[in-house]
């Protein structure tokens, strides 16, 4: 008994030295996954196949179950229907000469640029939203 007291005596306790061990374990688990995963990406694992000759340029989808997708296979652009339950579907054939211009603003601001200008405490506002000074 006079030894289990001696050795509990030693050691450090509370719940702070156990919250302290939890955050290292925390983040050496985050450090190994970080690790496995760019070594896995550098070497290709889990990417899928991309081919050379069928290219998605535009997937819109029209409600949580149907999907209209613009595919490029050779000089063709396909306008396929896909939806929930069914198989895809030719909609129409067009050639690359009949597609209108894609607006150059038409994308949307990255993940990466939203937190840079959050972190900078920058806001983007539009024309409209500018209050009158």
């Amino acid at each position: 008994m006079i030894l289990l007291l001696q050795a509990s005596a030693e050691l450090p306790g509370g719940y702070g030295v156990a919250l302290l061990q939890s955050l290292l374990a925390l983040a050496a688990v985050c450090v190994l996954a970080w690790v496995v995963l760019r070594w896995a990406s550098q070497r290709g694992l889990g990417t899928f196949a991309r081919g050379t000759r069928v290219k998605v340029i535009e997937r819109v989808p029209l409600d949580a179950r149907r999907t209209l997708w613009l595919v490029k296979v050779g000089g063709k652009v396909l306008l396929i229907g896909a939806g929930d339950g069914a198989s895809p579907n030719t909609l129409t054939e067009l050639r690359e000469d009949e597609l209108p211009a894609a607006e150059s603003n038409a994308k949307g601001a990255t993940f990466v640029e939203v937190l840079r200008r959050a972190a900078s405490g920058e806001t983007k506002r539009t024309e409209e939203t500018k209050r009158p000074e």
